[in-house]
């Protein structure tokens, strides 16, 4: 029996993201808590949510998925929302779903590749979520969608509507990480942007160069995180007389505020002042394909689990749903 015959509901489970200007200071604690990073650094991350009236695009974005998924469920189930940082919070979603009668449920997670904060982080808020219900609840996980070729055709079908004339470069830009959780995410990364290439050779058009970037880095400037930021890319292909820049956003899976910021903003405004042209491929959440992909991988025989050793907490050790069996 396959994993969407065999359960109550479909819960999609997410970061969340403010939606005013008087929640955005209350989600960046939430999502720092426990890091002892200062006000004084909220405050100027702050600033960039404070440019879009504190609203990020995010919520609306997975609204718009829980309806469409909802209107395709092969057994009419319901399809929750919850989130880790903002309303609505993961662990009153679980207890409207315990009271609405729902016993198991599929979990899709909006984060693509394995990292601390972009899978075991989901698990370990899903498991301290479940803990709080009054009677267990059966979560299965869904296949992390960027094992998924469809995931790869969709973004190749995106980059040839936005591919210019000239010669320009492909850049897959994905948010930095400390260098030494990053093993994994770099490769599965790079896996996708092999696959992306190659649907879009396929398909006539010639990516002659191409390259992994990176955003929205933070921590502390001794700690080691992932490079090339996306500025400095661009620096380093208009030098070499690239004179078309494409971004695919390829770690996130839905428009947010960090590729608004990021990318939209200071990205492309390294490319007005540099001379070059700016072209950036839409988050693949809303295309066409991404609601059949959801569906085919509830169509798998067995939930995923994930190995103990498998983007580990860099701090602690807390119990994180999903992990295989020893």
């Amino acid at each position: 029996m396959v994993i969407g015959e065999n359960v109550d509901a479909l819960l999609v489970l997410s970061f969340g993201g403010p939606e005013s200007r008087d929640e955005v200071m209350p989600f960046l604690r939430q999502v720092t808590a426990g890091k002892a990073i200062p006000e004084a650094r909220l405050a100027a991350v702050a600033e960039q949510y404070w440019a879009f009236d504190g609203v990020s695009p995010l919520n609306g974005e997975n609204r718009d998925l829980v309806a469409r998924l909802q209107a395709e469920m092969p057994q009419g189930q319901p399809v929750y929302l919850g989130n880790r940082n903002s309303e609505p919070f993961l662990a009153d979603t679980l207890a409207q779903m315990q009271a609405d009668g729902v016993r198991s449920a599929a979990v899709f997670v909006t984060s693509a590749f394995g990292s601390y904060s972009g899978c075991r982080q989901y698990r370990e808020n899903l498991a301290a979520a479940a803990a709080t219900l009054p009677a267990p609840m059966d979560l299965q996980l869904l296949a992390r969608i960027a094992d998924a070729d469809a995931l790869a055709q969709i973004w190749a079908k995106e980059l040839q509507r936005v591919w210019p004339a000239g010669n320009s470069c492909l850049m897959f830009v994905t948010h930095s990480i400390p260098v030494s959780n990053a093993e994994k995410y770099v490769a599965e990364q790079t896996s996708l942007a092999r696959k992306i290439v190659a649907h879009m050779e396929d398909a006539g058009t010639a990516v002659t160069d191409w390259e992994l970037a990176y955003q929205s880095r933070s921590g502390p400037p001794n700690q080691p995180w992932l490079e090339p930021d996306i500025g400095e890319a661009i620096t380093s292909a208009a030098q070499r007389g690239i004179t078309d820049v494409v971004v695919a956003p390829i770690g996130f899976l839905a428009e947010n505020l960090e590729i608004a910021w990021d990318l939209d903003r200071t990205a492309a405004q390294v490319c007005t002042e540099l001379g070059i042209g700016y072209h950036r491929g839409q988050a693949p959440q809303r295309s066409e394909g991404f609601v059949d992909l959801i569906l085919e991988l509830l169509q798998a025989p067995t939930a995923r689990c994930c190995a103990a050793d498998c983007c580990p907490n860099p701090r602690a050790t807390p119990v994180a749903w999903g992990d295989c069996p020893q």
